[in-house]
């Protein structure tokens, strides 16, 4: 008898951007064997064939407030952009967004400061994650620099309490700068920075 060891299993189809199966307006990474959380805006006209790449930009938010916010970003925000373009729909009357930072919760999302609240939004193909909390429920905000952890608390910051947002945020800048926008906007003594 003669045993051979089975061929490796060849993805379905290979790897490349899609078109994203729950919204028409996206493109979603197929990685070859299942989708991902990675999308960028579905471009409305192909590309000309004689140019040369380039890093393509997606279409600014229409709020000023974020737009603003989005140019001082100084990680990537890559696989956020959904996230941004949706903000707006989350926001209070007036509230304005003066932070962004791309940040990972139940999946790669994005951490909005403004100036009522600090909240975190993901949509994903199967969940949707928002969270929020009111600069007047807020006692401290900390990000741990090993763990990459940005976490706020409604209770004093203790070993055992629970943070009522935590989310990981990869670039300490944005962090920083996430965390300025919270102290400035909560003008509460009791916010703790660290």
């Amino acid at each position: 008898m003669n045993h051979q060891p089975a061929p490796a299993a060849r993805p379905a189809r290979p790897a490349t951007w899609l078109p994203d199966p729950l919204d028409d307006a996206l493109l979603r990474y197929w990685d070859g064997y299942r989708w991902t959380f990675h999308t960028a805006a579905r471009p409305t006209a192909p590309p000309a064939e004689a140019e040369e790449p380039r890093q393509q930009t997606p279409n600014p938010p229409a709020r000023p407030d974020v737009a603003a916010a989005l140019d001082r970003v100084r990680g990537a925000l890559v696989g956020s952009m959904k996230e941004i373009n949706l903000l707006p729909d989350h926001l209070q009357p007036e509230e304005r967004v003066l932070a962004l930072a791309s940040a990972l919760g139940d999946g790669l999302g994005v951490l909005a400061c403004t100036d009522r609240r600090l909240l975190f939004l993901f949509v994903g193909i199967l969940r949707k994650q928002f969270l929020h909390i009111n600069w007047n429920e807020a006692r401290a905000v900390r990000y741990d620099q090993s763990t990459k952890i940005f976490a706020v608390y409604t209770t004093k910051p203790t070993k055992r309490a629970v943070p009522a947002l935590a989310v990981r945020v990869a670039h300490l800048e944005d962090a920083r700068a996430v965390a300025h926008a919270a102290q400035t906007a909560s003008a509460a003594p009791r916010l703790d920075v660290i």
